[in-house]
This record gives C-alpha cells, structure tokens and sequence, in this order.
C-alpha cells in the first residue's frame, strides 16, 4: 500500500501537468475483401489495434481486438458504416409507458453510458459523441430530457451523413432553438408606448458563424490565418450578425395538429418534429398568424458575410424556409468551414496538436470526398482515423487528454464490463443505471454543457509548459487538482471497489442493477504469484486500457509494487493485488494521455 500511496499522490498533480451480439454479429464475418482477396491492411499487433480502436470507439476490447487483425482497418470501417444507429429516444418512451416510471435526465445519461459502453455501432457513437461538442446543446438551461435525448438521437442518425444536411437539421431543431433562444423570434416589430423596437434574437445568427461552421477569422485549408496587412481577416462583423439574424425569423414548434395553434401559444406542440416556418400554406382562420399583415419571418433582402447578398422572399412559408436554407447553403459552402471541421475532428479523435499537413489533407475531403461531394462526414471521418500521422507511431506532441467520460469507457470496455439489470422497483422501474446519472465528480456530463461553448474550448492551452510550447490542450480546461482527485476516486469506485466487480466463483457484485467489473483474467494469471505471472496481468492490462503504450519505465514500477510485497497466499490477496494494479493505472498519467 505505501507504494500505492506514494504513486498517487504523485499522479494526482502529474495528471494536470503532463500532456502530450447486436447488428455487428448479424454481419458476416469475412477474413477476406470483396473479391477474396487477402487483407493486406490489417494492424501488425494486437498494440497498434488497440490504438485504433482507442481512436475510433469508447474504448478496446480483446475480441475487437481480434477482429480488426482479422478483418483490416478497411473491412472494418466499412462495417461501422453501415451499421444502423443505437438510439435514446426509444429507450426512454419504452420506459415511461410504465405508469410508475419518473423519467429525469439521469435515465438519458445511463442510456448514453450503455449506449458507449454496449453498442455495437462504436464509431457511429463516437463521431455523434464528437459532434455534440461542436453543435452543443446541454440541459442545463432546463430543456426537456426527451428533446434532449432526440437531439442526441438527430447527431447519431447524421453522424456520417453530410455536413449541410445536418447543419439544416441543427437549425430546425427545437432543442437548438431553446438552447440559443431563437424559437419565436420575430422580424423587427414595435412595442410598447412610447414605442420601442424589438430586434431579432442574435445568438443562433453569432453562434452558428463563430462555433458551427468557420469560427471567428478566414483560414486556409491547413487552417492557418489569412492574413491582410499582417493581421488576420475577420469572417463577420456586428452588422452581419444583424443582418443574419433576420433569416432566423419565424420558427416555432412543429404541431401535431394546427387546431387552435398561434406562433406565439404552444397549444399541439410536438417537440419532437422539426420546427416550422408559421404563418402555414393554409392556415387556419386565426389573425395571431400574421403581424400587423407581415409573417413573422423578415422576408426582406440581407447583406451577410462575404457581401452575399440573399433577395427578399416572399411572404410565405415557403419563402421562409428558402431563406433560411439559402443562408445555410452560404455557411456550408464558406472555405473556413472544411478546415475548421478538420482541425476539430482530429482533436476530437486523434490529437490535440495536428500538423497543418494533417489538417489540410483532412479538409480536402471535406471539399470533396473524391466524388465531387462536399460535407461527405463519412470520408471526412476515414480520413481522420487513417491518416499516416494518426496510424504512424506517435511522434512527441501527438495524443491528446482522455476526458473523463473516455476514460470511464475505457475501463469498461476493456475489463468486460457486466451490464446491469433493469431496475425492478420505484420510479427507475426498467432503467438500466450507470449510477452516473447526477454524478458532478466529471466535470463533464453528456449533453450538460454549461455553455454553448462546451465544457472546454478547442483552443485552451494549459498554462505552463504546454502554453509556452505554443500548443492546445482542450481537456485540460475542466481539470483542476480536485477535479483529477474526484473524477480519479470516482472512477476507481465503479470499476475497482467492493460491490462493482466480480471474479466467478468467489466474489459478486453489490447490485445487479449497475454495470461490474470482470476481474477473473488477471485474477487467473497471478494464482501462482511471481514476476512472470506478475508481467503477465501488467502487460494485459497494458494492452486493454492503455492500448499497448505502457512505458518500460511504468512497467519496472508496477512490477517492482508487486513483487516487493509478500506473495498472495489467499485469494482476498490476489483479489486486492489486481485492484491495486488497476487503481495504479487509472490515476497515471500514461493512462490519461492517449497516444
């Protein structure tokens, strides 16, 4: 234990420093290409798999492993590819068909963690995964779980769809409308005595520019500044902001039934459904459609960034939405966007720090996929995963931070996780807990931002070292000493601590009605306890949660913390001596970096 000691006191402050079977089963399981021919693309060892599937899913596991050596990192994407997504949103309306079910914004996190933890479509998760902290939307402005939940669902059905598709879905959006504010907003209108006007709500018009599509200045495609007179180009103004507010005017809900229905009343709304330009094609006899004789969308022209010019429109439904699709059309075509996807994706899932080569050969494809496709998500997200820089060794600022849900996946994925059984009682009856559901020891809870900005900005540099190498460190926004402390105990308490693991035969779960832990391999492995035997569960777990890239230097420690102990001569004993190898692991550093 004083070796266990002295190692994570150490950690704690090393962590905030140191930076640098479902629908897959039901696929034929095929060692060879389209027309037999061998696979020439599959990874050397089990350690360069593991990599990859670090990368590309919520973490490794030993018979995914097996599988991509088997099939090649081709075969293998293609098969994520076509992989129908694993959903929220039906889980939840599953559960409160029971009358005795209280649904809350816990059950949508547990449905996250087993949907990252137990699904099958790993890459389809991750890129939605990646997506929702681009186009954040969080709850804590109060939002409805299951608009939420739809939300999360929308981002996993276009995860590798195209970039102007998903962006119009974002935008029609009621979670995204609530979130930014812009549902209801109204063309300029008069109020009040004496009068005053009211402007369109701005934030959707700022935020969609700076955090959705090119962000704040011009860029190249190996996103570098463009410069003019030494200084970089601005991409909007305050007066764009202005004038792009105008085409997000005159969406409301989607109705179920127009019955009785106003812009302005809430009465048959279906959160649900996209939301919808008013006054209808035929509306109803009801004079709250229309404003003084205007929609309440301004159908006048606008100047927007890049002196595009959109024409007035006509004062109709269709009208609206045309301008509204017309000014989405400019975004997505804007040539800051493929780079600013590029930058944001590798860091999401490859490196905090990419080169500008990486950068450009990724926003390529996103100019065009080899088609003639613009936005192709699919190529752009191949093109992240298999890029020589991403696949090559490591070079020494290549990696990022593991945020804390990653490494809580991680864990699972790689120890074989247990799933939990539905709750039986109470008002969680039929919900399969995560008990991570409130859990604030994170600092970070799926579709929980407490801004529009993310729980961390892609652009944050650690102050210190990091900082003065001139690198980026998003991750490291959230830590602090004790967020690594709590999320570290947190994260040890639902993999290694009594109650959450077992080892068949001798040791259960507390509760059935929450993941555990199979600890049986490294228990297995030491039965006759010595350095052999001792290098064996350190190298499995090496492989499993660290992907392979455990450092000799850690290795001698682990073994060292092993072997100067008494050898285990009950299995209480060989028990704890894997748990503390464990715990060792999760609070290191090599654990916390992905490289």
């Amino acid at each position: 234990m004083r070796y266990i000691r002295q190692i994570a006191l150490q950690t704690v402050v090393w962590s905030a420093l140191m930076f640098v079977s479902g629908a897959l089963h039901a696929q034929t399981e095929t060692l060879f290409r389209a027309n037999f021919e061998n696979v020439t693309d599959a990874p050397a060892t089990d350690a360069e798999a593991a990599r990859f599937l670090t990368q590309a899913t919520f973490g490794p596991t030993r018979s995914e492993i097996a599988r991509l050596r088997a099939i090649g990192y081709g075969q293998w994407l293609d098969q994520q590819f076509s992989m129908p997504p694993t959903l929220t949103r039906p889980w939840l309306d599953q559960l409160v068909l029971d009358p005795n079910f209280s649904l809350n914004s816990g059950h949508r996190v547990d449905r996250f963690y087993w949907q990252a933890t137990f699904g099958q479509d790993q890459l389809r998760q991750r890129m939605a995964f990646a997506l929702s902290q681009i186009l954040v939307v969080g709850d804590t402005g109060g939002i409805d779980t299951r608009l939420i939940a739809e939300y999360a669902d929308m981002l996993t059905r276009g995860a590798f769809g195209n970039y102007r598709t998903l962006l119009g879905n974002v935008t029609f959006s009621p979670a995204m409308a609530e979130w930014l504010t812009y549902v209801r907003s109204r063309a300029a209108y008069q109020s009040g005595t004496p009068p005053t006007t009211i402007l369109p709500d701005e934030n959707y018009a700022r935020e969609v520019m700076q955090l959705f599509s090119f962000g704040l200045i011009q860029r190249n495609l190996d996103f570098s500044p463009q410069l003019s007179g030494g200084q970089p180009v601005p991409t909007y103004n305050n007066e764009i902001i202005a004038q792009l507010s105008r085409v997000f005017t005159g969406l409301t809900y989607g109705r179920s039934s127009f019955t009785n229905t106003s812009f302005g009343n809430n009465t048959n709304r279906d959160l649900m459904l996209p939301m919808i330009c008013f006054p209808m094609n035929n509306p109803p006899n009801n004079q709250n459609y229309l404003v003084t004789g205007r929609t309440f969308h301004d159908f006048g022209s606008k100047l927007i960034f890049n002196n595009i010019t959109l024409p007035a429109v006509a004062d109709t439904q269709a009208g609206c939405e045309g301008d509204i699709n017309a000014a989405l059309n400019a975004i997505a075509n804007h040539s800051s966007v493929p780079p600013f996807y590029a930058r944001q994706l590798i860091q999401r899932f490859t490196t905090s720090n990419p080169s500008p080569a990486y950068i450009s050969r990724v926003a390529n494809v996103f100019v065009n996929n080899g088609q003639g496709v613009r936005g192709d998500l699919r190529a752009v997200l191949r093109a992240v995963l298999m890029d020589a820089e991403a696949r090559n060794a490591p070079s020494a600022n290549f990696g990022k931070l593991r945020e804390p849900v990653l490494r809580m996946t991680a864990l699972w994925r790689g120890l074989d996780v247990v799933p939990a059984q539905p709750d039986t009682t109470g008002s969680s009856i039929g919900n399969i807990s995560s008990s991570l559901g409130f859990s604030g020891e994170f600092n970070q809870r799926p579709y929980s931002s407490p801004s529009v900005f993310n729980f961390y900005e892609p652009d944050y540099q650690q102050p210190g070292p990091v900082q003065n190498a001139n690198l980026y460190s998003p991750e490291f926004q959230i830590l602090n000493e004790s967020s690594v402390s709590r999320m570290n105990n947190t994260i040890q308490n639902r993999v290694a601590d009594t109650g959450w693991f077992t080892i068949a035969g001798l040791y259960t779960c507390g509760a059935t009605t929450r993941p555990c832990v199979q600890l049986d391999t490294y228990f297995n492995q030491i039965q006759t306890a010595n350095a052999t035997t001792y290098g064996q569960m350190i190298d499995e777990l090496g492989l499993r949660l660290m992907h392979g890239n455990m450092s000799a230097a850690m290795r001698a420690t682990l073994l060292t913390m092993l072997t100067s102990q008494a050898a285990p001569t009950t299995n209480d004993q060989r028990r704890d001596r894997v748990r503390d190898v464990i715990r060792v692991i999760i609070m290191s550093p090599e654990f916390a970096v992905q490289k």
